[in-house]
């Protein structure tokens, strides 16, 4: 699927995700990170994201600090392009998490259980703020 400036999906020729370039890569990247729960892409243990260890713990001073970590390592490593500063993140509820990602834009992003449950991912980044 090719993602757009305005966060909508249209499939590519072979019905898979088509190369892009520019903000629309990183959008891309940032999406897939999130829909992959760490150690599920065969030989690649490292690619995926951390929120989904932390999908049924509460969300505790301590595990944001490492949601926090955790990301800012993983981001830095899996989507370099993106120029990582820092993560930062804030407990909005006892569902969601509410994330600062500073690299060469920041992103603000609200990601809740369920959207990682329902891999709803694509109406989280079509709300996210990018400045």
């Amino acid at each position: 699927m090719r993602c757009h400036d305005a966060g909508d999906f249209v499939r590519g020729q072979n019905r898979d995700w088509a190369r892009v370039t520019g903000n629309n890569y990183v959008l891309q990247k940032l999406i897939l990170y999130f829909a992959i729960p760490k150690g599920e892409v065969i030989n690649a243990p490292e690619i995926g994201c951390c929120l989904h260890e932390y999908l049924f713990a509460p969300l505790t001073p301590t595990n944001i600090y490492l949601i926090e970590s955790t990301m800012e390592s993983e981001i830095g490593q899996q989507i370099p392009e993106l120029g990582i500063h820092s993560v930062s993140a804030e407990k909005v509820d006892e569902m969601t998490v509410k994330l600062r990602i500073l690299g060469y834009a920041t992103w603000l992003i609200q990601m809740s259980r369920s959207d990682l449950l329902d891999l709803n991912l694509i109406d989280t980044f079509q709300e996210a703020a990018v400045a």
